[in-house]
């Protein structure tokens, strides 16, 4: 039985497969950019303090940034920080503290 040669890079004139140009088309990829990983409304709950089962329903009604990855649903770390500024309420933090006047 012959030996199999499972290292592409080790024998630059035997043609790559399919799954090693993958994986070097992903590794450049990566190289480029880097990103945070997507988390479940698990975590995304503990995170913003709330049910995961509310969240979900909020990203079902598209209220709040998520991803759909088939019957998945993922959410960014990032987008939820920036989802949160956005819809603060209440007195700003950079303007006067309206309890200085008391």
């Amino acid at each position: 039985m012959r030996s199999r040669n499972l290292n592409p890079q080790s024998n630059p004139g035997r043609a790559q497969s399919g799954a090693a140009r993958l994986l070097g088309r992903v590794r450049r990829i990566t190289d480029q950019r880097t990103f945070a990983p997507l988390i479940d409304a698990k975590a995304a709950g503990r995170l913003l303090g709330v049910p995961h089962t509310w969240l979900l329903a909020q990203a079902r009604a598209g209220r709040i940034p998520h991803h759909r990855l088939g019957h998945y649903v993922r959410f960014d770390v990032d987008d939820l920080h920036r989802w949160l500024k956005e819809t603060r309420s209440g007195p700003e933090l950079d303007g006067p503290d309206p309890r200085a006047g008391r």
